[in-house]
């Protein structure tokens, strides 16, 4: 099943066969709210860590005056883990969606019947050895 071509002229991707169209709108979409959570928790994360470095220079604690003080109070401050937590949960969510979608599309092109194949005539010649792990 062929999405419709788009405006532009171009033959949009289809699913691999068997994949149903809504399963790969709900990745999309899927995926496009994990990159929006992401991004809303990396900008959270940024915005307490950067209270965090204020408050903590004020006391005349920095990474550059006191690496290890500035690491144990990092290491201590339940916030910054939250919030870290979360932007590793999104990312995860990211990778974890753009792989599906990837592998997807991958599936399609390798099962596409009307793809670009290599003509017979410009394939390798076989030279009659085995082929060891050759690259080309």
């Amino acid at each position: 099943m062929a999405f419709p071509n788009g405006a532009d002229g171009h033959r949009r991707p289809s699913p691999a066969p068997g994949v149903p169209p809504m399963y790969v709108r709900y990745l999309r979409d899927r995926l496009l709210e994990a990159e929006a959570g992401l991004t809303a928790m990396n900008e959270r994360y940024d915005r307490t860590k950067a209270a965090f470095d204020r408050c903590y220079a004020r006391r005349g604690i920095t990474p550059d005056s006191d690496i290890v003080g500035y690491i144990n109070a990092k290491a201590m401050n339940p916030e910054l883990k939250f919030w870290y937590a979360k932007v590793e949960h999104f990312q995860r969510e990211l990778a974890a969606y753009g792989a599906a979608l990837t592998g997807l599309a991958a599936a399609d092109q390798m099962l596409a019947v009307d793809g670009p194949r290599v003509p017979a005539d410009r394939q390798r010649a076989r030279t009659g050895r085995p082929n060891l792990n050759r690259v080309g």
